[in-house]
């Protein structure tokens, strides 16, 4: 807990699928357990949430891997609903089919994740915020908002999650130019495995999605089965990612 008065600005990462199903929470959960063995003390958020609830809920896996308790839940992942599709369209669609404006105020949403985030980053004293989206970049958000401008609106740094297999090159890059084009500079990418099948193109990838964008590689997933067993130690990350993460700039 941060006393009143002190000042505190932990750093917020904005987790960002190249797709639905990337692989971003069982990333979100690996780095959660390999900050608390680097000692530092990291939170998992996700603003919006859409599908059923149950134990293999993004959020209550999220919850499951975290320091946060189970009373926390309201604040971890503030607005949910039931419907397996986009959160805006599960929201209203209206906006994006164009029959209307949104019937919600989008400042008072993100004002509501943003006091959500801000209530559990000081009652943990939290160094490190990982912000989990919602599928890819480009994806609707509620109050006919799109992701991208609840990434700038919580001052959050984007990090890319990729698929490691074919395709990847182009889903990378194409995310890290739409980001860059919002003005919103990536700290890198992670490449996670999420079937065991042999794919010859994972032997390249990373370096040449490296060398096209000046973004480093900054961990490799390996497959973790199903349900997943996360690493119980963090070779599968590049020793420099704590001080990316942290950093402020």
């Amino acid at each position: 807990m941060i006393e009143a008065g002190t000042s505190y600005s932990p750093s917020r990462i904005f987790v960002v699928g190249t797709d639905t199903d990337a692989g971003k929470t069982v990333v979100t959960c690996a780095l959660l357990q390999a900050a608390a063995r680097a000692s530092v003390t990291a939170i998992p958020f996700k603003p919006a949430v859409s599908g059923p609830e149950g134990p293999r809920s993004d959020h209550a896996r999220l919850m499951a891997a975290s320091i946060l308790d189970p009373s926390e839940l309201d604040e971890l992942a503030p607005m949910r609903w039931p419907t397996p599709v986009a959160p805006g369209l599960a929201e209203d669609e209206a906006p994006f089919l164009g029959e209307g404006v949104s019937r919600s105020d989008p400042e008072s949403l993100i004002g509501r994740a943003r006091w959500a985030l801000a209530r559990i980053e000081q009652r943990h004293g939290a160094q490190l915020s990982l912000i989990e989206g919602a599928g890819g970049l480009l994806v609707p958000m509620p109050g006919g908002t799109w992701l991208p401008e609840w990434i700038t609106a919580l001052r959050a740094r984007p990090l890319i999650v990729a698929r490691a297999g074919l395709g990847t090159i182009n889903h990378t890059l194409l995310t890290i130019e739409a980001l860059r084009a919002r003005e919103l500079e990536p700290v890198g990418f992670i490449f996670t495995q999420l079937l065991p099948r042999h794919d010859p193109s994972r032997g390249h990838n990373a370096e040449v999605i490296a060398t096209r964008s000046g973004l480093p590689c900054l961990g490799r997933l390996p497959f973790l089965g199903r349900p997943p067993v996360y690493p119980d130690d963090s070779s599968w990350l590049q020793p420099e990612i704590w001080s990316r993460l942290l950093a402020r700039t």
